[in-house]
């Protein structure tokens, strides 16, 4: 079912606070010091899943610190990052100083609206990281027809979004609460309340690209045993670092990626990424085959 909300997240609400709520583990100044370049796993993989090229056209929407748009600059292709916090894209142009002029002529920062950019057909690949959770399926319907007109015929759209719905509200709330009653009744922040208006499940994002019209492959990749590792030299104070500190341990580590590597992967890997394409024919990037996700699906499909 889509949602008929049209209410917005206020950009007021991408402000200091949300910075640091969401890199408080690290400050602007290392931040621009390291150029940008010390990437999570999240947006590797999203990188990677893109088959980037020097020479192509790249736009990252919602692109935050801009470590995307500054990635593809030092790699020889042209990209624009937009966004709506104008304190966050001050923090990506900081990073951008530090590159070199030839390598600056290719990092585009844009404060505002998506449909400020009107160069269609023009851009190989679009990224939508930790994007689409932030609208309502209304909106979301609004953007992804843009992108459709934005991507090359052979273009495609990466995207990645958290957290998994069934696993805040059925793993969490259902399963982890009752046989740990001490846990918190909700694991969102109170940020993550006000501006996580549209939490994704498999199911209902493939149904949303798919409505715009979009050929897509969605499933879960489990990284968060990556991102634990990852945090070892950048650790957190809040609940997440106490659950990374956890994965940390060779064996419970182990034990997760066995786990998350059967069907109970629907409820307890966090990270959804999606690819779309606009062409019958399959883009030749590297897509990992995931059954169970496709078979839930297509069960959902055909119950609709």
């Amino acid at each position: 079912m889509i949602e008929n909300i049209k209410q917005q997240v206020s950009s007021s609400e991408y402000n200091d606070n949300w910075i640091n709520e969401t890199w408080g583990w690290d400050s602007p100044e290392n931040f621009i010091k390291s150029q940008g370049k010390n990437l999570r796993p999240r947006i590797l993989a999203s990188i990677g899943l893109a088959d980037l090229k020097p020479g192509m056209r790249v736009l990252d929407i919602g692109c935050g610190r801009g470590e995307v748009v500054l990635y593809c600059g030092r790699m020889g292709i042209d990209a624009v990052g937009i966004d709506y916090s104008e304190s966050v894209l001050e923090l990506a142009k900081k990073a951008r100083a530090t590159y070199t002029l030839q390598e600056q002529n290719r990092m585009q920062f844009v404060s505002g609206d998506i449909k400020l950019i009107a160069n269609s057909g023009f851009y190989d690949r679009i990224f939508m990281l930790d994007f689409v959770e932030h609208l309502h399926d209304i909106e979301l319907i609004e953007i992804f027809k843009i992108c459709c007109n934005l991507l090359k015929p052979e273009g495609i759209l990466i995207i990645h979004t958290l957290p998994n719905k069934w696993l805040y509200e059925i793993t969490y709330k259902k399963v982890l609460c009752l046989f740990m009653p001490w846990l918190s009744a909700d694991p969102r922040t109170e940020k993550e309340k006000s501006i996580h208006i549209n939490e994704m499940t498999i199911t209902h994002l493939n149904c949303i690209l798919s409505q715009v019209g979009f050929k897509t492959r969605v499933w879960l990749q489990d990284l968060i045993v990556e991102q634990a590792v990852w945090h070892k030299r950048q650790p957190l104070a809040d609940r997440r670092g106490k659950i990374y500190k956890l994965l940390c341990n060779p064996v419970l580590g182990f034990l997760y990626k066995v786990l998350a590597k059967t069907p109970l992967r629907l409820f307890i890997v966090n990270e959804i990424f999606a690819v779309a394409w606009k062409n019958t024919i399959r883009p030749p990037v590297k897509m990992p085959i995931r059954m169970t996700e496709r078979l839930i699906i297509a069960m959902k499909r055909l119950i609709d």
